[in-house]
């Protein structure tokens, strides 16, 4: 392993614009020739390795993370896998992808993909709540008290609140449903 591949997952870790433009360079165009490959564009390249570099970010937090194989490896295993869950949500049958590189994902990075795209519904249908909605389940989230979130958010009284946050709660229940992406959720 070399002090490179390294340098890579430092970069992502600590957020380096030096190190991330070197990755960005390095790694985009041969990431982004097989997303084009494989019916994508550009953009969609773009997204996949951002994407990517969100689940890889997340797994090398962890502190069992190793780094066994070259960086390339890694996060072409990821852009592909990636790829090939919107494809085959997209299609809704089996996909084959076209390229030179064999491997297999480990549990661990699927489940982490996973995840990455239960979260991304999540923020998304938080976004499209209300201010108030957002604030009130924050606060929650953030296992604030009742009694505090009533006074912050200067409610009328702490029944109120609870119905409110049932109702905000309900609505960001039905936006996540009503998104084209749920049912393809394995959610347990």
């Amino acid at each position: 392993m070399t002090a490179t591949e390294n340098d890579y997952i430092q970069a992502i870790l600590t957020n380096d614009p030096k190190g991330l433009r070197e990755l960005y360079r390095a790694f985009l165009p041969r990431i982004s020739r097989f997303i084009q490959l494989n019916g994508g564009s550009a953009d969609d390249a773009q997204d996949i390795f951002q994407d990517a570099l969100v689940v890889i970010y997340k797994k090398s937090k962890s502190p069992d993370f190793i780094l066994s194989s070259k960086f390339y490896t890694l996060l072409y295993g990821v852009c592909r896998n990636l790829w090939g869950n919107q494809l085959q949500k997209k299609s809704r049958t089996e996909v084959s992808l076209t390229d030179d590189h064999k491997f297999q994902l480990t549990t661990d990075i699927s489940k982490e993909l996973e995840a990455a795209e239960e979260q991304r519904l999540f923020w998304d249908a938080f976004k499209k709540l209300g201010k108030d909605c957002q604030q009130l389940l924050k606060l929650f989230f953030a296992k604030e008290k009742m009694d505090i979130i009533t006074q912050k958010l200067n409610l009328s009284s702490v029944g109120y609140a609870k119905k409110k946050k049932f109702k905000c709660k309900e609505k960001l229940v039905a936006l996540i449903k009503a998104d084209r992406r749920f049912p393809e959720l394995r959610l347990n």
